[in-house]
């Protein structure tokens, strides 16, 4: 009976020695952050899961809720044995490239090292790169090395070669420093635009699957060489409306009441068409003979209007199409009267000024702008080009029709 006393006793203080011992290795974090696709919204959860430094989970977790609708969440004095931890967001986010809110829910996560850190972000970079870190850490490399190279192999998949001294969860797609400007870049060419109505509920899925195979292919050597991803992304941003969008994020936040300086998001898009699309334009090209709707009815070509040499027409429809090249812009005035607008604008933003005419203004890059107009009746208008932001126009034609 003594011995068992004894036993239990030795027990008893190894147990307290072992408590006392956890204890003196916690500390506690207190940090902020925000997760963002475009911002996820008020309500969505976010989950910290402690790490061991072998990534594996201890089964100490903690969660919040995002509180206001830019993607904020804040974790308070949370007692942590490990400064590695995973962070996981599960809720609906806006779009930048409608400019509402998505139908279904999004999940993105960050492995973060939390040491003298205040501020933690989850973002599809974050996301991303992940698997990759957690294969190289499995591998023998610490976390700081395995994000290291998780983040300059991700970098370089993008075609990006510029000075990189952030982490992946210190972007933010509101602020306007270059870094941040590769986030929202890579944020939008994730997800496709379409004009079908019926198409936009499988949109969020879509994107889940995209983001699930990326960082698969990427995981295990710190490449994506399934072309096949590449060229998903480059149609995606073959659909992208690059004014619309940066208006729909200036909106939301305004709409929020904060004013931020959306970074140029723009450059890096072009980055990346760069370095994968199979064809680059080096100069403004006006097709003879083009779609209105080059998606839906790619085959369906008449008479492009702009064609710079053509001056006589008919009272017929006719589509309106160019080609620019990378970094470029172009500005088309029509100036006259009988001239309707009819079926979609693709890729041009559109300003009416009926019934003296309309401005297009060139959205996309290397890839056909179309929309499709009609000459009514008999008249004539005048047809100015702004090619690359000249203030006086580059060309211009006078047109005839009867």
């Amino acid at each position: 009976m003594k011995k068992i006393s004894i036993l239990l006793l030795g027990l008893l203080i190894g147990l307290l020695v072992s408590c006392k011992k956890d204890s003196d290795n916690s500390k506690i974090y207190t940090f902020k952050g925000k997760a963002q696709k475009g911002p996820l919204v008020t309500g969505t959860n976010i989950t910290l899961n402690e790490l061991n430094s072998s990534l594996g989970q201890t089964g100490k977790s903690f969660t919040t809720s995002i509180v206001t609708d830019d993607g904020s969440f804040n974790l308070n004095n949370i007692e942590l044995n490990s400064n590695l931890a995973l962070l996981t967001a599960n809720g609906f986010y806006f779009s930048e490239i409608y400019g509402e809110l998505s139908s279904a829910t999004l999940s993105l996560q960050a492995l973060t090292d939390l040491t003298a850190k205040e501020s933690v972000n989850i973002n599809v970079l974050t996301h991303l790169i992940k698997a990759r870190i957690e294969n190289l850490v499995s591998a023998g490399k610490s976390f700081k090395e395995a994000n290291a190279q998780a983040k300059s192999e991700f970098l370089s998949f993008l075609g990006i070669t510029d000075s990189f001294d952030k982490d992946f969860d210190n972007l933010d797609i509101s602020a306007k420093e270059d870094y941040n400007a590769v986030l929202l870049s890579f944020s939008i060419i994730l997800q496709r635009y379409t004009m079908i109505w019926n198409e936009r509920p499988t949109l969020t899925a879509e994107l889940t699957q995209l983001l699930s195979n990326l960082s698969s292919d990427f995981a295990t050597d710190g490449l994506i060489s399934n072309r096949k991803l590449i060229d998903t992304l480059l149609f995606n941003i073959s659909q992208l409306n690059l004014i619309d969008i940066r208006k729909n994020i200036e909106k939301r936040y305004s709409d929020l009441g904060q004013t931020v300086s959306i970074p140029d998001f723009e450059k890096y898009i072009a980055i990346f068409q760069e370095k994968y699309s199979k064809n680059l334009y080096t100069s403004f090209n006006y097709p003879s003979i083009a779609s209105p709707d080059p998606v839906m009815a790619p085959d369906g070509k008449i008479q492009n209007i702009l064609v710079p040499s053509d001056t006589i027409y008919q009272a017929a429809p006719y589509s309106v199409a160019a080609i620019i090249p990378l970094n470029k812009t172009l500005k088309i005035k029509f100036i006259g009267s009988n001239i309707t607008i009819g079926g979609p604008v693709s890729g041009w933003e559109l300003i009416n000024e009926y019934p003296n005419g309309f401005t297009i203004n060139s959205q996309r890059q290397n890839v056909l702008m179309s929309m499709l107009i009609h000459l009514e009746s008999s008249g004539n208008a005048t047809i100015e080009y702004y090619e690359n932001n000249t203030t006086t126009p580059t060309y211009s034609k006078k047109i005839k029709w009867q």
